[in-house]
């Protein structure tokens, strides 16, 4: 799975500094904005769309619909979609995420991610679902800093692999007076019980995922973040050797649509694009070791 992280370390700290799973950026190391819980490119804005709008918000989650150029996870360049941008090989994710606040600091967080499309002959889920992650866990801030433990089972290909995250994020907006943040984060992602043929291991990745506001607008806000994420990986962790395994940076536009109800729900839309620099060592199925993808997202958070 994964472009999941795709959605990017970037994202997972958006996540975590919000009280949203950090495993919704599930793709770090992919491209999709919202990165499923293997993904590398989580959306900035539905990490944004689910963060709690009041005190007395303790039960929140939110929905979302991705339309991917590629399937990245951890680098992984899943269904091989390599310079084809937007080609055969792109993909659809589809997630829903729910959180509860706990006293002290505590949250809550469950949520299940699909990838869909028709790029496999057989060993679907059923018809076009070719994967459907599910995940829980609890997340723990203290001050400016919160730290994630969130176990998931992959289901694809027949079989299922089970993944625990555990992850930390800085929120540094107060050493910059508040207007800016790098949002540092780290994820250590590690495969506890593998598929047939899949060694066990782990993923260990850092990002920073800066954001600006690009228009204050109360109906229609637009933001811009640049998520950059580098990823080290052990041996065979994806059938090559062990060491740096990918870097990605990427520029994701997010605008929220205050225009609809909000009896609705927030909605809010993003584009992104990231590239990709892999290495063929570490990760030798990638049909290209550079390569860029895109994502468009529609998401609601309540």
């Amino acid at each position: 799975m994964n472009t999941k992280v795709t959605t990017s370390l970037g994202c997972a700290v958006a996540v975590l500094l919000s009280g949203v799973s950090p495993l919704v950026f599930a793709q770090m190391g992919e491209d999709t904005p919202h990165t499923a819980p293997n993904s590398d490119s989580p959306s900035q804005a539905q990490y944004e769309a689910a963060t709690p709008t009041g005190p007395a918000d303790k039960i929140h989650g939110s929905v979302g619909l991705d339309f991917a150029s590629h399937f990245v996870s951890y680098g992984g360049d899943v269904w091989g979609g390599g310079h084809d941008f937007y080609g055969s090989q792109s993909t659809k994710f589809a997630y829903i995420d729910l959180g509860a606040d706990l006293p002290n600091g505590f949250a809550l967080t469950f949520g299940a991610w699909s990838d869909i499309n028709n790029n496999a002959d057989e060993d679907t889920i059923g018809g076009n679902i070719q994967e459907i992650d599910v995940y829980g866990g609890l997340t723990y801030t203290t001050g400016a800093v919160t730290l994630g433990a969130i176990y998931q089972q992959w289901y694809y290909g027949g079989d299922t692999e089970r993944v625990l995250d555990l992850s930390i994020g800085y929120d540094d907006s107060a050493l910059w007076g508040g207007d800016f943040a790098l949002n540092p984060s780290f994820l250590t992602h590690i495969r506890v019980n593998g598929q047939e043929g899949q060694d066990d291991g782990a993923v260990f990745v850092g990002a920073i995922e800066p954001a600006f506001d690009l228009v204050d607008s109360p109906r229609t806000p637009v933001t811009l973040s640049i998520p950059a994420s580098i990823g080290f990986m052990t041996d065979d962790f994806q059938g090559g050797d062990s060491g740096f395994g990918y870097a990605s940076i990427g520029a994701t536009a997010s605008m929220g649509l205050g225009f609809i109800p909000a009896g609705y729900g927030d909605w809010s839309v993003a584009f992104n694009t990231t590239y990709y620099h892999t290495d063929e060592d570490v990760i030798p199925g990638n049909p290209e070791d550079d390569f860029l993808t895109g994502t468009v997202s529609i998401g609601m958070a309540f």
